[in-house]
């Protein structure tokens, strides 16, 4: 049996900007000057180990190290146990000037909504006009009931190319040594699954989530071994992504979408339920028919893929924190609505109905069909086709909108785009009682608007 013991929130980087340069720069960069005075006298300390060589700060109700060393770009790196901060002066350039990561235990302890609230109220208390972008997540799973094996590595479906194998301290296999986890992708989009069980024996420092989560779940067993499964995503990855919230970079919207998130990861990387002499196969690139040895194309690995059903464990961890998702786009899909798109549409349903009707075609069919699709609609969401149709123009809408904040690119004219989409939609619900628009795509479209 499968036991899940934990969704995390288990690494987070953000980027604070400035939204008003004259308002701000003037105190924002006295308080680096602050940090500055400390880092220099931290400089002056002699130790090998860098990690001591600082000054201690207490700063609006915060105490910070300041450290001798910074990171490339920014002029002072503060830390404490919780979270390291690096500050960079206010200039001309559209740069952040502050960035936040936190740390693992600090988002176990706290709940990762008040780690995060706490940084930003900090960083609020320098830099009074400022706007966040997400730079990096990781949203985790400690599960038991499930020992991976190498075999795993070749039931997962991905289109990333890079994959590493890592056994103990190495990222490469040797047989006869333990195995402890793989990783697939790279730094924008990233799986990892490692035996944190070893992790912890291996650095005990990384224990605190035995402690303040495993050992709170009544489902834990201490005699059975704990792997993580878990997903990193960085920013070039995060602003391709957009939720009705907006873009996922942005910090509110990523917060109202963590569920969404996770259902996306999981359906990037897809563990299949293959039986180990199929990984065998797919691993050694060949089968065994009657002593006869067939070698397996690419071709016949991808169809394996396509028939395969998804694992039971994938399946078991669907769902983040047990919150519903909606399904996340992609902003490169934001492009301009053309009568030349509607075409190619209607071309392509007739061709599909003709292909259905083997050559015949009967325009009475094909208006029974979107009649019944009519139906189908209204007894599963409550909203018929066409008003179904407006609600996805909504929603496309809000995407145009971030995509023209993130980009400064106006793909639909967007004001009087809008405003042509309201006065629509305030005619229409001038006639409530007609058969096709009734109060609950009322209710739809005034909580999109809103």
């Amino acid at each position: 049996m499968y036991v899940c013991l934990n969704d995390l929130v288990d690494t987070l980087k953000l980027q604070f900007y400035p939204a008003d340069i004259e308002a701000d720069k003037m105190i924002f960069n006295a308080f680096v000057d602050i940090f500055l005075v400390a880092k220099r006298k931290a400089m002056d300390i002699k130790n090998e180990d860098s990690q001591e060589r600082y000054v201690s700060v207490n700063l609006n109700g915060i105490k910070l190290r300041v450290m001798a060393s910074s990171q490339n770009g920014f002029n002072v790196v503060c830390q404490n146990a919780d979270f390291t901060l690096s500050f960079r002066k206010i200039s001309e350039h559209k740069n952040p000037v502050v960035k936040a990561e936190f740390r693992s235990e600090f988002l176990l302890r706290n709940g990762y909504t008040r780690a995060i609230k706490t940084v930003v109220e900090y960083v609020g208390s320098l830099l009074k006009n400022y706007f966040i972008k997400v730079s990096e997540l990781h949203l985790a799973k400690d599960i038991q009931g499930y020992n991976f094996n190498i075999l795993d590595f070749y039931r997962l479906k991905t289109l990333k190319k890079l994959r590493k194998i890592h056994n103990q301290d190495t990222e490469l296999f040797f047989s006869g040594l333990k195995f402890t986890g793989f990783s697939i992708g790279k730094g924008a989009e990233m799986l990892r699954i490692y035996n944190k069980t070893h992790k912890i024996e291996k650095d005990k420092k990384t224990a605190f989530v035995k402690y303040l989560s495993w050992e709170q779940n009544p489902k834990y067993d201490d005699t059975k071994t704990v792997w993580r499964i878990e997903f990193q995503l960085r920013r070039e990855k995060l602003k391709e992504l957009c939720s009705s919230f907006g873009l996922i970079e942005n910090l509110d919207s990523l917060l109202k979408s963590i569920s969404s998130i996770w259902n996306y990861l999981i359906n990037t990387f897809v563990l299949k339920d293959f039986s180990n002499k199929e990984c065998q196969e797919i691993q050694s690139g060949y089968k065994i028919n009657d002593d006869e040895i067939i070698i397996l194309s690419q071709e016949a690995i991808k169809k394996r893929f396509q028939r395969a059903v998804i694992h039971p464990l994938w399946l078991f961890m669907s769902e983040f924190k047990g919150n519903i998702v909606e399904k996340l786009q992609k902003i490169r899909d934001v492009s301009k609505p053309a009568v030349m798109y509607v075409k190619n549409a209607f071309k392509a349903v007739l061709s599909t109905f003709i292909k259905l009707k083997r050559g015949s075609f009967n325009a009475s069919e094909l208006v029974e069909i979107l009649l019944n699709a009519d139906k189908e609609l209204q007894q599963t969401k409550h909203l018929g086709l066409v008003d179904n149709a407006r609600l996805k123009t909504l929603d496309f809408c809000t995407r145009a909108e971030d995509f023209l904040n993130h980009s400064g690119i106006d793909v639909l004219e967007i004001h009087k785009y809008k405003k042509d989409l309201k006065n629509n939609l305030d005619c229409l619900f001038t006639f409530l009682d007609t058969d096709s628009s009734n109060i609950t795509t009322f209710k739809e479209f005034r909580k999109r608007i809103a």
